[in-house]
Formats: C-alpha cells, sequence, structure tokens
C-alpha cells in the first residue's frame, strides 16, 4: 500500500510548463508531507520551470502552515521552478502579516492569468547591430579589412 493512499492529495496539472497546484483541502502535517513530495517530483518529472500554489480553497492559514508552504516553494525555486501565489484570501493575508509570518521574496498574483504572466521567461533583448551592442566599440572596427595594395608583379 503506498504510503499516503489514506492521505488527501492536491490536485496538479502542468499547463504552459508551470504546475498549477489547486489546494482545495485542509493542510495538516500529513497533508503537506505529500504535497511536498508529489510536487517535487512532478517538477522533477516534467522539467516544468514554474508553480503556482492557487490556495483560493483555503479559508484559513496557519503560521505553520504557511511556514510549510514557504519551505515548499524554497525546494520548488532549488529544483528551478519559480513559484507564485494565487488567491490568497484579504482575511488570510492579514492574520499572516499580524502573526509576523515571513513573507519576504513572496511572489503573488491575484489570478491565474497573472501568475502565469509572471512566470513567463522575459525574451532576451538582442541589440539591433554591433555597434549598439558594445558602445565604447570603434565604429571603424566593424568596416570589413581593406585590400592589401598590389605588389609590382601582380600589375
Amino acid at each position: 500500500m503506498p504510503l499516503y493512499a489514506d492521505i488527501p492529495g492536491i490536485a496538479m496539472q502542468v499547463s504552459r510548463d508551470v504546475v498549477v497546484a489547486s489546494i482545495q483541502v485542509d493542510l495538516d502535517e500529513n497533508v503537506l508531507a505529500r504535497f511536498r513530495e508529489d510536487l517535487l517530483l512532478r517538477i522533477h518529472e516534467t522539467g516544468s520551470r514554474g508553480v503556482i500554489l492557487d490556495v483560493s480553497g483555503l479559508e484559513t492559514i496557519d503560521s505553520d502552515e504557511f511556514a510549510a508552504l514557504r519551505r515548499i516553494i524554497t525546494m520548488s525555486e532549488i529544483m528551478g521552478a519559480e513559484s507564485v501565489l494565487v488567491g490568497l484570501r484579504p482575511g488570510v493575508v492579514s492574520a499572516l502579516i499580524e502573526a509576523e509570518a515571513d513573507v519576504d521574496g513572496l511572489r503573488a498574483a491575484s489570478n491565474l492569468d497573472a501568475a502565469f504572466a509572471m512566470l513567463k521567461p522575459e525574451p532576451e533583448a538582442e541589440p539591433e547591430s554591433e555597434a549598439e551592442a558594445d558602445p565604447e566599440a570603434d565604429p571603424e572596427d566593424n568596416l570589413p579589412p581593406e585590400p592589401e595594395p598590389a605588389t609590382e608583379s601582380e600589375r
């Protein structure tokens, strides 16, 4: 029998190279442990570059549950997947701040579209010409070499 057979799982799907996890069950130590293992395995198997944690289904999050989610976010980022929280309710945000939860560096979005936009890879800026790539470069360096003068025997 699997280790977490009787523990509710958190629904996950991969969309646009991002794992979207919709947390719709009450969190406890066992649910969080299963979620951690399932999420990290999904990131590893799919090579996803991002994770969206949709917590809109949670009425409350206590400081211990939030700390566990933070650790899961850190683990995901170590595996190369940026994370964004979505669906934080005003009361949850207020309670976390009042409890002095560590929210530094957390990325949050108001909805899934905004979260996907935050995780969209930024296009690499390519200079329009080599001269723009290095403003210190001498423009004459980009000119083709001048032909060698003809020798007496070639004339």
